[in-house]
Order: C-alpha cells, then sequence, then structure tokens
C-alpha cells in the first residue's frame, strides 16, 4: 500500500484486532467475505481489518484499522477456507459504502506515526523488552513468520501488543496510540496487570 495515496478497499469488520507486522488466521465462511478474499488473492492486493462495535443499529465498526495482506491460505478440515493475513499499516477508514452483496467498501488512507528515537524509547521499557526476548523463544511463537525488530520501538510494541493476552478493546486502544511511545506506555500498564494477576 503506497504511503501517501487513499484507496478504495474492502473493510473486514470484526472482532478482533490486528496491528501492523502481526500474524493472525481467520475462517472465511461468509459469502461476501468468501468473494473478497478470492478477489484480493486473484489481484494480489490487501484489505482492511477493523474492530467490529456490537450494537443494535446493524453494522458499525472503528475507525482505524489494518491493512492486511493474505499470506498463506488453505481448505480446513470443517470445509471452510482458512487464511492467514498480515498486518501491514494503520489506516484510518472513512466514506463507508456498502454494496449489495453486504461488503463494504471505504476509502483508506495510511496513517503515518511521528517518528521516535528508538533507543531512547526502548531504554525506558527493558521490562517490556525482555517480556517480549522471552515471548520470541516460545516454540508457537517461533513457528510464526514474525519480523520482530527489538531495536525498533514500533515492533516490539505492536509485536508484544499482539502476543500478550489482552482484550480487543485494549489492542484497538494500542493501535490508535499517537505513537511508540504512547504506545509502549500503555504496553508497560498492561504487562504489570497482567503479572499481577498471575502472581
Amino acid at each position: 500500500m503506497t504511503s501517501s495515496k487513499i484507496n478504495k478497499l474492502p473493510v473486514f469488520p470484526l472482532g478482533l484486532v490486528v496491528l501492523p507486522g502481526t500474524i493472525q488466521t481467520l475462517q472465511i465462511f461468509e459469502p461476501r467475505y468468501l468473494s473478497m478474499v478470492k478477489n484480493c488473492m486473484s489481484t494480489d492486493t490487501g484489505f482492511v481489518i477493523t474492530l467490529s462495535k456490537n450494537n443494535q443499529s446493524g453494522e458499525s465498526f472503528m475507525s482505524q484499522g489494518t491493512f492486511v495482506e493474505i499470506i498463506d491460505f488453505n481448505q480446513l478440515p470443517n470445509g471452510l477456507l482458512g487464511i492467514t493475513v498480515k498486518g501491514s499499516q494503520k489506516v484510518s477508514i472513512k466514506s463507508v459504502e456498502q454494496l449489495e452483496s453486504g461488503l463494504h467498501y471505504a476509502s483508506i488512507s495510511p496513517i503515518s506515526e511521528p517518528v521516535v528515537d528508538d533507543q531512547a524509547v526502548l531504554a525506558q521499557f527493558p521490562e517490556l523488552i525482555n517480556v517480549l526476548s522471552q515471548l520470541k523463544e516460545h516454540p508457537q511463537v517461533k513457528s510464526m513468520p514474525l519480523e520482530i525488530d527489538l531495536l525498533s520501538a514500533e515492533s516490539v510494541s505492536y509485536q508484544l501488543a499482539g502476543l500478550i493476552p489482552i482484550t480487543p478493546i485494549q489492542k484497538q486502544a494500542l493501535l490508535e496510540a499517537f505513537d511508540a511511545t504512547q504506545r509502549m506506555n500503555i504496553l508497560a500498564k498492561l504487562v504489570n496487570k497482567i503479572s499481577e494477576n498471575s502472581t
């Protein structure tokens, strides 16, 4: 996805958040999303995943999501299509239209975060790097095609957020953080809470 261009892309509202650089497996069964996936695969394009808001007035979702690319697919034993996507870029979602098939299309523009001093930011959060370093060695994590850069605050913050057990709303807050520094601050609180609960 080019960094400055606004694209019209399909939007897939889900009960989960995919963060840039992280991997997510999905089961596709609704006809509108099956045809979306087939179309994306045949044209080699991605789509946008955003967190759906469960409310009674029909389908609504967050105005920020993540542009994802399909990196793998397979037929699951239950007959459904399984796909693996990789988050690529944080995006803003505007002017949503719904097609007759029920599929949403929207104007998608990339959100660029301010550049931070990686070394300075990471130096403030040695415990987060420690947690991520340990998670990185876990067999399940090792088997995922993740590119974890322990010298990049953006990579550390997104990858850690993708691996720790937090709610979709907490993940959305991390996605919408202003920059990697703010994301690391939120993560530090979340990791503290998790470690307090597990002791």
